[in-house]
């Protein structure tokens, strides 16, 4: 019963790997995808992390900033 159970996941998984490598070979050969995997290889990972920290600053900033009688949990 075991043994039969585990050869049923086993090819349960095989079929999905089959179905998610042939959805990507269809997405890759498409052609807005490969010229969307270029910018996105053109643009650079320091790039975007330094834009993210900014975004990330640029949040806090304005929480701090907020007028100080929007209080989450203030007491009256």
């Amino acid at each position: 019963m075991l043994r039969e159970r585990r050869e049923l996941v086993l090819t349960s998984a095989a079929l999905q790997r089959a179905t998610v490598v042939r959805r990507l070979d269809r997405i890759e050969t498409h052609p807005a995808r490969i010229a969307l995997g270029l910018a996105a290889r053109a643009a650079s990972v320091p790039l975007a992390w330094k834009l993210g920290s900014r975004a990330v600053a640029l949040a806090v900033r304005m929480y701090r900033r907020r007028s100080p009688g929007v209080r989450r949990n203030a007491a009256t």
